[in-house]
């Protein structure tokens, strides 16, 4: 079985922050990078469902859906996808520490999703950022079949995509040169 991400947008920000962002790259942490989905089964103890798996790598999936919730919520004036060669005057990288299924409890489930976003100025040429933040949801999912843990991952990045817009758009900006 295939999947995708699809998370609800964001609201819409009431003022957008001037100045164009381009969303980066979403890195993974290696044990999450490939597209067969994670289950954590104990303490220490991984498997991979080699059954059900996202349609493309979930770092590719994630910055696309980043880049998408920002552009919906009007975050920033201007917001464009990963990969394209836009101007900007911000970039909005991100890592993915957990992306899995815990089953660690008998007979729970929990889509476990951490994304650490940092945002730089694009023209410094150094990439060093100037502001971070963690987010980081369990939403419970069910009997923790694949499309139940594929609701569930939708409800945390739907809860952390909106939690990052709300942020970015409280934040107070260093000037765009």
């Amino acid at each position: 079985q295939l999947y995708l991400l699809a998370p609800t947008p964001p609201p819409r920000a009431a003022t957008p922050q001037p100045g164009a962002l381009r969303v980066g790259s979403v890195s993974v942490a290696g044990p999450f990078r490939d597209r067969s989905f994670v289950v954590r089964v104990g303490d220490l103890r991984y498997e991979t469902d080699y059954y059900d798996e996202f349609v493309v790598p979930p770092g590719a999936l994630l910055a696309d859906q980043t880049s998408r919730a920002l552009s919906r919520s009007r975050a920033f004036a201007h917001v464009a996808a990963p990969g394209t060669p836009a101007q900007a005057d911000y970039v909005l990288d991100g890592f993915v520490s957990a992306l899995y299924a815990d089953h660690s409890e008998r007979g729970r489930c929990k889509a476990v999703i951490a994304v650490n976003y940092y945002l730089s100025q694009a023209d410094t040429g150094n990439g060093v950022p100037f502001w971070s933040e963690d987010y980081r949801r369990e939403v419970d999912c069910g009997d923790g079949d694949a499309d139940h843990y594929v609701a569930a991952l939708n409800t945390a990045l739907t809860q952390i995509l909106a939690k990052l817009a709300g942020d970015l758009g409280a934040l107070k900006l260093p000037p765009a040169s």
